[in-house]
């Protein structure tokens, strides 16, 4: 998600830059209060046997060009009911806590991420958090498909989505891609998602759900040029409603404002209690790819 900080950055100096046009003799006060820090969680669970990590830091002043400082030496816990596991704090990585590959989702189940032993507030009273997910099951996807795309001079290659979309659940995705095994899309304005309101129980034929850019509408060649040989890796995920939702809020909240005096940005929602901020999301996935072959190329032409 301080990436999130970075583009409302761009919005306050878009804001400077309007004031200093405007002639008046009126000094305008652009102070802005500094609220007390609040916990950010930034924490993921999945169906697959890999590590997964939950980061804990402290929100930062908004105006702040500085990471958020992380908090080490908190009690943390994942439960799907059943059974607790305590997550350690990695050695070499502050604020990192590990949910070991042993630890595997199951469709159907519940996870409650507890925090406590927390002061994040500096108030020198410890706080306590919850957040909890449910793991959705997932459909494989039949195959993976290219277009090219040459629209408003952005020159690029549309990843086109095969599968069956299951009728009898309401279903959210998110959508990241790999090139040669190298995630493409790590920042979360780069997730494409989607809800199934308009294929739901259908066949999905085609469907473009990703984008790799080759040369963007200036003519700027960008860091990825298919060539015979590379792999392209599809990975759909099927997360809960309320992620679909944050996901959402984050895009509109980080987007420009129109005008550019309307009101202050508003947090993002989040799923931890006690006003935490961040998501700890649990989604389960699936991933298909595909080799590019001189045929495939040819549509560049």
């Amino acid at each position: 998600m301080s990436k999130i900080l970075s583009k409302l950055n761009i919005s306050i100096i878009a804001v400077l830059i309007a004031l200093s046009l405007y002639s008046c003799t009126e000094e305008i006060d652009m102070t802005f209060k500094s609220g007390k820090p609040q916990l950010v969680v930034d924490g993921f669970f999945t169906d697959q046997v890999q590590d997964h990590f939950v980061s804990l830091s402290k929100s930062a002043e908004f105006l702040s060009n500085e990471p958020n400082p992380p908090i080490s030496g908190a009690h943390v816990t994942l439960s799907d009911g059943q059974e607790e596991i305590i997550l350690n704090e990695l050695p070499d990585i502050a604020g990192t806590y590990l949910i070991p590959k042993s630890y595997r989702g199951i469709y159907g189940k519940t996870y409650t991420l507890s925090i406590s032993a927390v002061d994040a507030d500096d108030d020198g009273i410890d706080e306590s958090y919850e957040a909890s997910n449910t793991l959705n099951s997932i459909r494989d996807i039949s195959s993976v498909g290219l277009g090219w795309s040459n629209t408003r001079g952005q020159k690029q290659w549309q990843v086109l989505l095969f599968s069956r979309e299951p009728e009898e659940t309401q279903d959210f995705y998110a959508f990241s891609l790999f090139l040669n095994s190298e995630l493409i899309t790590p920042r979360i304005s780069e997730l494409e998602y989607a809800e199934d309101k308009f294929f739901n129980g259908n066949e999905i034929n085609g469907v473009w759900v990703q984008s790799i850019v080759e040369e963007d509408p200036q003519g700027e060649a960008t860091d990825y040029f298919l060539k015979e040989g590379d792999w392209v890796k599809l990975e759909m995920q099927n997360i809960n409603k309320d992620y679909y939702d944050f996901l959402n809020a984050v895009r509109e909240e980080t987007g420009l404002k129109v005008p550019l005096f309307s009101g202050p940005p508003a947090n993002v929602p989040s799923n931890l209690s006690n006003n935490g901020r961040g998501f700890f999301r649990v989604y389960s996935l699936v991933q298909d790819s595909i080799e590019i072959t001189k045929e495939i190329l040819e549509q560049r032409k």
